[in-house]
């Protein structure tokens, strides 16, 4: 049986989206990742390891430490419709 670790929440679905209802957040070390800030706010698959980390205030946390990220979609701000 696998054991994970994170904050559940309630998932924000459209009228016929396929979901299960539920999202399991997890917090992710992007520390191997040059330009991780540049992938905020896009669709992204992370490649990893999973690992229990210590912290001394928070106590031990689930972390996927990414070794690697591939951006899915993304939005070109260059295509932008004509107005009229």
């Amino acid at each position: 049986m696998a054991y994970f670790e994170g904050q559940l929440r309630r998932a924000s679905t459209g009228a016929g989206d396929e979901h299960t209802g539920y999202i399991l957040e997890t917090e992710i070390d992007m520390s191997a990742i040059q330009d991780a800030e540049d992938l905020v706010g896009d669709q992204v698959a992370i490649t990893g390891d999973v690992e229990i980390v210590d912290f001394p205030e928070r106590g031990k946390i689930l972390v996927f430490r990414a070794t690697s990220v591939a951006v899915l979609e993304e939005e070109d701000e260059d295509e932008e419709e004509p107005t009229a």
